[in-house]
């Protein structure tokens, strides 16, 4: 069971390192193109994406069945606990921020538009889309936590025993930020940090469910966002 848990383990991480990044990108120029003849061509994204980053969490969770004798030695406890208190005011923080761009009047609309240009084609524009979309942000704060934070550093762990924390921080931000590719090198960089962030809080607290929570309410507040501020991609995009 464990050599089986091993070799489905390197696939995983190879496909998360090597694979991923250039395969988002390139989902992501196909939408472009569906999007301009074809209006449900989002919908059909952000479904394909729920089903991909599920299989991907089910993934996780048969290897940790298979490694089960393992995985205290994996994803030690943490020992800074009193980190989780940051949960919460990082996600009021966010509201508030989400806040300031939908009211903030015509300056912020356009800085919100400036921001959100590269992933403009994913933005949700009409109440369905909204509503799936919601779904698609549940999930990845969900499932890439699994992968990205989860499997990521007791994948490390396991092949770098010896691997400090600021390397498996290092590391696992670098896969999350390159996950990220189709989002050109601002969106790397950006998500890279939080992806950084994410894994300290991970580790400190020995816990996914902050980092899923805060994950989930930074997808989830680009529907309070003005989005109506944002234009359409251009046809050449």
């Amino acid at each position: 069971m464990l050599v089986l848990a091993a070799v489905v383990s390197v696939v995983l991480a190879l496909w998360m390192a090597l694979v991923q990044p250039f395969a988002g990108r390139r989902r992501y120029q196909q939408l472009l193109e569906r999007l301009r003849h074809d209006p449900s061509a989002r919908l059909h994204h952000y479904r394909r994406g729920i089903a991909f980053e599920w299989g991907g969490a089910a993934l996780v969770g048969l290897l940790a069945l298979l490694a089960h004798s393992r995985l205290r030695s994996l994803w030690p406890p943490g020992d800074h606990t009193s980190v989780m208190g940051q949960v919460p005011g990082i996600a009021v923080a966010l509201v508030a921020v989400t806040a300031i761009y939908r009211f903030g009047g015509e300056a912020t609309r356009k800085a919100l538009a400036v921001q959100l240009k590269p992933v403009a084609a994913l933005l949700p524009r009409t109440p369905v889309e909204r509503r799936v979309f919601a779904l698609l942000a549940l999930t990845a704060g969900i499932c890439e936590e699994v992968l990205y934070r989860g499997f990521g550093l007791a994948a490390l762990r396991w092949a770098a025993p010896g691997m400090g924390n600021r390397a498996l921080i290092a590391v696992t931000a670098v896969a999350f930020g390159m996950a990220h590719l189709y989002q050109g090198v601002r969106g790397v960089v950006l998500t890279g940090l939080v992806g950084a962030y994410f894994a300290w809080i991970a580790i400190s607290t020995g816990s996914l469910v902050p980092v899923m929570v805060l994950h989930a309410v930074l997808d989830l507040r680009i529907l309070g966002l003005p989005l109506d501020a944002v234009p359409f991609p251009a046809p050449d995009a």
